[in-house]
């Protein structure tokens, strides 16, 4: 798995890292609780610690909507970036 590195930008106007995303998850090996996302492309990514809460609200949300009989909010475009020194990833 490829730790995902999202650039950093000079300004809200400039555009991050945008990826097609198929699912964002947690795996557990011996506990670690690793968060990834998966690609459309099959790529697979390790999210930084900086994105947990935001990486286990969506799994929640997305979980929630599903089993409620909504469609799943993946695949979808994500956008990844480092902004004023704050990490950030934003469904588009």
């Amino acid at each position: 798995m490829t730790p995902l590195e999202p650039p950093m930008i000079a300004t809200p106007q400039q555009t991050g890292m945008i990826l097609d995303v198929a699912a964002v998850g947690i795996h557990d090996p011996a506990g670690a609780d690793t968060l990834y996302l998966r690609a459309t492309n099959g790529a697979r990514y390790q999210l930084p610690e900086q994105l947990r809460h935001w990486a286990t609200t969506v799994i929640g949300g997305n979980l929630r909507a599903v089993a409620a009989g909504h469609p799943s909010a993946f695949p979808c475009r994500i956008e990844f970036g480092i902004l004023d020194g704050h990490m950030y990833a934003e469904m588009l």
